[in-house]
């Protein structure tokens, strides 16, 4: 089973950060760079400019990072210097997996038409609970479109129980 370069280097990172107990400091923070990455996709082709040295991409980086030393510093370096640094968002996902299974939780994507409220969301929350037996990472995606209803998103596992589906369902039998 071939391994992606993205997945050798997030086991890479996770090991290093299980062996200093800094696994959540890692994944809060390659979270919140991934979070300035999908808002500034041009940072990563400006890292990969083939006209500046390493040295002045590693500057460049280290004034969006600080300066300070630690695990993911260190490893976003590392990355430039490889020429790598554009699998950083492969890496960070595949780091998320890794982290997620670590503590025995799973990420689940809530798509509704409206915000879920105080009850829906707990009933929903004690629903997946039950059925997973982990700790639920609930992202909630508010999509007008669906008109009511929700699709429920994990791992490769998509449920579509919207009315959009539903009535797009019907309109294929009636074909």
């Amino acid at each position: 089973m071939t391994q992606t370069v993205g997945k050798v280097y997030a086991e890479a990172l996770f090991q290093l950060a299980k062996e200093e107990q800094k696994e959540k400091q890692v994944y809060t923070e390659l979270k919140q760079f991934a979070d300035i990455i999908k808002q500034y996709p041009d940072f990563v082709v400006l890292l990969d400019v083939p006209t500046l040295s390493i040295e002045e991409r590693i500057a460049i980086l280290k004034k969006v990072i600080g300066n300070e030393s630690g695990i993911t510093e260190n490893f976003l370096c590392l990355l430039v210097e490889k020429h790598r640094f554009y699998k950083i968002l492969e890496i960070c996902e595949a780091f998320n997996h890794l982290y997620y299974e670590h503590c025995n939780a799973i990420e689940v994507f809530v798509t509704t038409a409206v915000k879920l409220q105080g009850k829906q969301k707990i009933m929903l929350m004690d629903k997946l609970i039950k059925k997973f037996n982990k700790l639920i990472l609930m992202r909630e995606i508010v999509d007008k479109s669906l008109i009511g209803g929700m699709i429920i998103q994990y791992g490769d596992t998509k449920i579509d129980n919207s009315i959009r589906n539903r009535m797009q369902q019907f309109k294929d039998i009636k074909k």
